[in-house]
């Protein structure tokens, strides 16, 4: 029996982006990401429109599992903001999640992401504008990588670690 220094369960963003820092900054140790779907290049949806209309119930959703967790095959928007979308900020403070979020940002970047456009939404005019009409405008930077740049970088990102990371 095989053993490792770290298991990690889910191949989702979280669970690659734990494997890919492990790999950076700890090397020496062994690590195994457990993942219950299919590797990226296998993920398909029986579903065809024609022949298969509507979900079937796979033993493992091939949208929502495996490599690349359910966002594998999304529209790869990226949001780099504390104001929607999850409470990392709470943890680690504003500035740090901020910080950790565009850290991650350049990773994706750097493995496929860079000809995406990153946008936000800092505009004074604009705010000012949603106040005057009682809207709140939710400040965030949003890397939109598309479907086609997400897989991509995915795709990448697996190739950086299958040497180095266990996946079964």
């Amino acid at each position: 029996m095989e053993k490792f220094n770290v298991a990690i369960v889910g191949a989702g963003p979280g669970g690659i982006f734990a494997a890919y820092e492990l790999h950076k900054l700890a090397p020496s140790l062994s690590v195994v990401v457990i993942e219950k779907g299919k590797p990226l290049e296998k993920r398909k949806c029986p579903i065809d429109g024609v022949k298969i209309r509507s979900c079937i119930n796979c033993p493992s959703c091939s949208i929502m599992n495996g490599f690349g967790g359910a966002g594998a095959f999304s529209d790869g928007k990226y949001n780099i903001t504390n104001e929607f979308g999850g409470d990392l900020y709470q943890y680690v403070g504003a500035k740090q999640a901020i910080e950790l979020m565009e850290y991650v940002d350049t990773i994706n970047v750097e493995n496929g992401g860079a000809a995406s456009r990153l946008f936000a939404n800092d505009r004074p005019d604009i705010a000012k504008l949603c106040l005057q009409n009682d809207l709140h405008l939710l400040k965030a930077k949003v890397r939109h990588l598309g479907t086609d740049i997400n897989y991509v970088v995915l795709e990448n990102l697996f190739n950086a670690l299958k040497d180095h990371v266990k996946f079964i």
